[in-house]
C-alpha cells in the first residue's frame, strides 16, 4: 500500500501568515512522514509568500487568491463614483437575464433560507465560476441584487446592497473556482467548515474526492465579529449565506474531526451530523515540555511562589483580568509572598498601559513583570518556575499555551473558555467565569494556600496531558487518510 496523498486547504492561514492555524497544519505535516501532502491556500492579494519553512513531504503549494486582483481594483474605482450612478455603472434594468443568472438566483434562493445546496446546483456552480471577475464585474450582480431585494424587503441603500451581494458572491464563486486549482490528491483535508469546506463539497460532487473536514474555531462566531458595522440586511444576508456554505460542508463531506469535545458540540448545533464527526485532541511536542527534575523541591520548598501565563499583551487574552487577579491575591498575601509574570509580545499597546495603569494603582511594579516574547528555551523554562499557570483569556478555542503549561507540571486556574472546562477538572487545577476576576483571585488564593495539593496537581497535569501528544494525533489523522484513500 502506497503513501496517501492529502491536500490541505486553508483560508488565509497556512502557509502565508503566523497563528493557531498555521502552528497546527505544520506540526501535522511535520509529524506525518507516511503522507505525501499539496497545500492550496486561499489568500489575500498581495500575500503569495510562505511564512513558515515547507516540511519535505509537501509535494505542491498552491497560493491562490481568493478574490481577484482585478475585482478588487473595479471595486476601489466604482466606490468613488457617486451612489446615484452605480446603475449606470452596471447598466439598466435588464429585458432578459444575464448569462449565469439563473444558477445565481437559485443558489441565493436556497442560501438565504440558510439551506445547504444540492449536487446539481454545485455543479453548474462549478461551471459558471470558470471565469469568475467576468460574472462579478457584469450585469448578473446587478440583477441578483434586485431578486435580493424583493427576497429580503430590504430597505438599505441599493448600493450598499449590491456591494453585500458581490462580497458573497465572491466567496462562493471563488470558492466554487478554486476547486480547479486544488492539485490532485486521495483525500481533501478542509480546515474549516466555511470557504474551504465548501470548496471541497464542489470538488467531490464535480471529481468524488473524499473529504475531511478539521474543526479548528468557532466559525459562526468569527463571522459576528466580521459584520460588525454593516447594515442590517446585509448582515443578514451574509449571515444566511455562511450558515448555508458550512451546510453544504457538512452534508458532503465524509467526516468532520473537532480539536475538542467543546468544538463537537459546537458543530452538532449549527449543522453537523452527529454520526459522522468525532474528536480528535490537538497536539502539542509534549518532549519539548517535560516537567522539572526537582517538581517535589519546587513546590515544597520555595520561599516565594510564581504565578504567570503565557499570552500575547491584548484585550481577548484578558492580561487586565490576570493583573487584577494579582492585586487581590497580593491584597491577601503580601507583597513578598507572590510574583506574577506575563511571557509574550505586545500586540496592543493601549491594553498594556491600561494593564501598567492598573499596577500603578496597586503599587504592583515590583510583583508583576512583563518579559515581552521569548524564545521556546525560555517559555520552558518559565513554566518550571511557575508554581500556577493561569489562563485569563475571554475567548478561545482550545489554548496550546495551557496544554503546554500542564505538560510541564503546571498546576492551572483558567477562564471558563472555550474547550478549558473539558480539560481543568479539579484533579490539576479551577476555573473560573470570564472577566470574572475576583472568582480567579480566590481560585488561586485556593492553591497557593495548599502546596502538597499543587504537588499532586502538578504531576496529574503532565499526566493529562499526555493524551495531547502530537504524535497521537497525527496517528489518527493518518490512519484516517488511509481509510478514506482510494489505492
Amino acid at each position: 500500500m502506497g503513501k496517501p496523498e492529502v491536500t490541505i486547504v486553508t483560508e488565509g492561514t497556512y502557509p502565508i501568515t503566523l497563528g493557531g492555524v498555521t502552528t497546527w497544519v505544520q506540526r501535522l505535516i511535520k509529524y506525518s512522514p507516511d503522507v505525501k501532502f499539496n497545500v492550496l491556500c486561499l489568500a489575500p492579494p498581495d500575500r503569495k509568500k510562505p511564512a513558515v519553512d515547507i516540511p519535505d513531504n509537501v509535494r505542491k503549494v498552491v497560493i491562490r487568491e481568493l478574490v481577484p486582483r482585478r475585482l478588487s481594483k473595479y471595486r476601489w474605482v466604482a466606490r468613488i463614483l457617486p451612489v446615484h450612478r452605480i446603475r449606470w455603472l452596471l447598466g439598466r434594468r435588464l429585458d432578459r437575464a444575464p448569462r449565469g443568472y439563473r444558477v445565481l438566483e437559485r443558489t441565493f434562493e436556497l442560501m438565504l433560507e440558510g439551506e445547504p445546496l444540492e449536487e446539481e446546483m454545485l455543479e453548474r456552480l462549478y461551471r459558471v465560476s470558470k471565469e469568475p471577475v467576468r460574472v462579478l464585474e457584469g450585469p448578473v450582480m446587478y440583477a441578483l441584487t434586485e431578486f435580493v431585494e424583493d427576497q429580503m424587503g430590504a430597505d438599505e441603500r441599493f448600493s450598499d446592497l449590491y456591494w453585500a451581494v458581490v462580497n458573497v458572491c465572491s466567496f462562493v464563486l471563488g470558492a466554487a473556482s478554486g476547486a480547479r486549482s486544488m492539485p490532485r490528491c486521495d483525500v481533501a483535508h478542509p480546515q474549516n467548515c466555511g470557504v474551504c469546506g465548501f470548496l471541497c463539497a464542489v470538488k467531490k460532487v464535480v471529481e468524488g474526492t473524499p473529504y475531511i473536514i478539521t474543526e479548528h474555531g468557532i466559525l459562526t462566531r468569527e463571522l459576528e465579529s466580521r459584520l460588525e458595522g454593516m447594515g442590517e440586511v446585509a448582515r443578514e444576508l451574509y449571515r444566511r449565506c455562511f450558515e448555508s456554505m458550512i451546510r453544504t460542508s457538512y452534508q458532503y463531506c465524509d467526516e468532520i474531526l473537532a480539536i475538542s469535545d467543546y468544538h463537537r458540540e459546537h458543530s452538532v448545533r449549527q449543522g453537523a451530523p452527529e454520526d459522522r464527526i468525532d474528536v480528535i485532541y490537538s497536539g502539542i511536542e509534549t518532549w519539548k515540555f517535560p516537567p522539572p527534575s526537582d517538581m517535589e523541591r519546587k513546590f515544597r520548598e520555595a520561599d516565594r511562589l510564581h504565578v504567570g501565563t503565557v499570552a500575547r499583551v491584548e484585550p481577548i487574552k484578558g492580561i487586565d483580568v490576570f493583573v487584577r487577579m494579582a492585586a487581590e491575591v497580593v491584597e491577601e498575601v503580601g507583597h513578598d509572598r507572590v510574583r506574577f509574570h506575563v511571557v509574550g509580545p505586545i500586540d496592543d499597546q493601549d491594553h498594556y498601559e491600561e494593564c501598567k495603569e492598573i499596577l500603578r494603582q496597586h503599587e504592583l511594579e515590583r510583583v508583576v513583570k512583563f518579559h515581552g516574547p521569548q524564545p521556546p528555551d525560555e517559555i520552558l523554562k518559565f513554566y518550571h518556575k511557575f508554581h500556577v499557570f493561569v489562563l485569563s483569556s475571554r475567548s478561545e478555542g482550545l489554548p496550546m499555551a495551557l496544554l503546554e503549561a500542564m505538560s510541564a507540571g503546571c498546576p492551572v486556574v483558567a477562564s471558563e473558555v472555550g474547550a478549558v472546562p473539558y480539560i481543568v477538572t479539579e484533579e490539576i487545577g479551577r476555573t473560573f467565569p470570564v472577566e470574572d476576576h475576583e472568582a480567579g483571585a480566590r481560585a488561586l488564593l485556593e492553591l497557593l494556600r495548599d502546596r502538597e495539593m499543587l504537588l499532586e496537581m502538578a504531576h496529574a497535569a503532565t499526566r493529562t496531558a499526555e493524551k495531547f501528544d502530537i504524535t497521537r494525533m497525527c496517528e489518527e489523522y493518518t490512519r484516517r487518510y488511509s481509510d478514506y484513500a482510494r489505492f
